[in-house]
């Protein structure tokens, strides 16, 4: 549960995810995506926990990071890894004359950050967790685009024989473009447009392997995942 009450703002774009975690800008929305994607994941909470910290003049304040990442301990690639505080900030410095005048004058003190994030890392250390301050560079990537366009395929109907099929040819014959694919079980325009949705959704589970770090073309290389 949120320690701290997010509100309308009308400086800022606010709102609420599917799963119930509230926002309060773009950039953490966007953060949420990945989140959501991240099979590695197995929850998060948005302004869970409050830290009190001490300012330049030893006057104990508090401050509430923006997200706790939780992690499953029942993959061999996630079982290890520590929960993450997280703070999400963008990109915005006393040198970024082109973009600063796209957004509200920024309020921050570099100091006062530096005191209150040096208290969350302690914090989060002595739990055997970890503190990051997350940047909109690290986060609105090709790899986001990738990421909103495949979740919404997680949300469609879809024919489980096609995705029966698709996976047991890649596996024996892969790998190929999403082109290639295509030809194999689309042999015109009209097959294809109804069969992507599917290739998309494997892509989307994580059942196809494919390159998200460039954006999704016809020409993106598929590969067979097995499992383990």
């Amino acid at each position: 549960m949120p320690t701290r009450k997010i509100t309308k703002s009308p400086v800022k774009v606010t709102g609420t995810t599917p799963d119930g975690q509230q926002f309060e800008s773009t950039l953490e929305e966007d953060f949420l995506f990945l989140t959501r994607f991240n099979r590695l994941v197995e929850r998060v909470e948005t302004q869970a926990i409050t830290i009190d910290w001490a300012d330049a003049t030893g006057a104990i304040r508090q401050y509430t990071p923006d997200i706790i990442v939780y992690y499953r301990k029942d993959l061999e690639e996630s079982k290890d890894l520590p929960t993450k505080i997280c703070e999400i900030k963008p990109d915005f410095s006393d040198h970024d004359k082109e973009r600063r005048h796209l957004y509200p004058p920024r309020k921050e003190d570099e100091e006062e950050n530096k005191l209150k994030w040096a208290a969350a890392s302690r914090w989060t250390a002595l739990r055997g967790w970890e503190f990051e301050v997350i940047r909109e560079s690290a986060i609105r990537t090709p790899y986001l685009s990738n990421v909103k366009f495949l979740l919404r395929y997680l949300e469609r109907d879809f024919v489980p024989q096609q995705e029966t099929e698709m996976l047991a040819y890649l596996s024996e014959n892969g790998p190929m473009t999403i082109d290639a694919l295509m030809q194999v079980f689309a042999k015109d325009i009209q097959s294809r447009a109804r069969l992507l949705p599917t290739c998309y959704r494997l892509i989307a589970k994580q059942q196809i392997g494919a390159d998200l770090t460039c954006i999704l073309s016809m020409q993106t290389a598929l590969t067979p995942i097995y499992a383990k």
